[in-house]
């Protein structure tokens, strides 16, 4: 059943809030659809909850809904990397608070296309639809030895199904294991491909393309047998900046690159974000 409006979700701490501030703004201004927008805060400050309201309160038909994450659910959760808050594990909540068909996005992806055309895609039956991982996808179409399975996702973006999450066998419990999600290297991206391997329905790259290197994630999903939807070329509806290096860091890049036009295109609505909200720039 295609849902009437999508949902989506970013969850942030105070460290990442403004990025993820923007994250949303970029989300709606490109969406052609009212959407139902989940913001969800790890300790934010009124201000702060505040200045969520303020920009979706410029977006038309925006329907908001806020929510702070509660100590319990983050018990235990640790990064294993400075650059990765623990508070992106809130996304293992999800099905628990939400229904139906939810968008979830990290606060480090910059939305460059409409995402409201995702609420009509097909999942066939799948729980989650994802991208493949850059890094893994990359390896495994050399065929590298000790390489990761050919399926395995990024989760900073994900569209997750949550009423088939919740009549998963395993059971929501597993799932929000926040603290074994903290012992693996990539932490609850790690945590959900063990959860679901090779049961994602890969995406296109465009939807969650990393440093806007879609053209070299289409080749690697075509080597690894990707299908037509997956490796059609469409032009980039977001892309992830992951990594420890992040656009909004004045970090020099090679002028000439793709990760470069990528980042001068994430500074450019960036400054038009700033001549909106001043006060919420970064």
């Amino acid at each position: 059943m295609i849902p009437d409006t999508l949902q989506v979700a970013l969850i942030t701490d105070s460290g990442l809030f403004r990025p993820t501030l923007f994250t949303m703004w970029s989300l709606l201004r490109h969406s052609s659809e009212p959407l139902k927008l989940h913001f969800w805060g790890d300790a934010l400050s009124r201000e702060e909850w505040q200045a969520v309201e303020t920009v979706a309160r410029d977006a038309p038909g925006c329907a908001l809904h806020l929510r702070e994450i509660t100590a319990d659910e983050l018990a235990g959760a640790q990064s294993q990397a400075a650059h990765i808050s623990a508070a992106t594990m809130g996304r293992l909540f999800l099905p628990r608070r939400l229904s139906g068909r939810v968008l979830y996005l990290d606060g480090d992806v910059g939305v460059t296309g409409d995402v409201a055309p995702l609420r009509r895609v097909d999942l066939g039956g799948s729980p989650l639809g994802a991208v493949r991982d850059f890094m893994t996808a990359k390896r495994a179409s050399r065929e590298e030895p000790g390489a990761p399975p050919a399926t395995y996702f990024n989760a900073g973006v994900l569209l997750m199904d949550c009423d088939a999450l919740r009549r998963r066998p395993e059971g929501l419990d597993r799932l929000e294991d926040v603290a074994h999600a903290s012992s693996l290297r990539m932490g609850d991206q790690d945590h959900l491909n063990q959860l679901y391997p090779g049961e994602a329905h890969l995406l296109n790259p465009a939807y969650n393309s990393s440093w806007g290197r879609t053209a070299a994630q289409r080749g690697f999903a075509r080597k690894l047998g990707g299908e037509a939807s997956e490796t059609a070329e469409l032009a980039d509806v977001m892309v992830h900046f992951h990594g420890p290096k992040k656009p909004w860091k004045r970090a020099r890049y090679d002028l000439w690159s793709q990760r470069a036009r990528a980042v001068q295109a994430y500074r450019k609505q960036m400054r038009a974000y700033a001549n909106a909200y001043p006060d919420l720039s970064f």
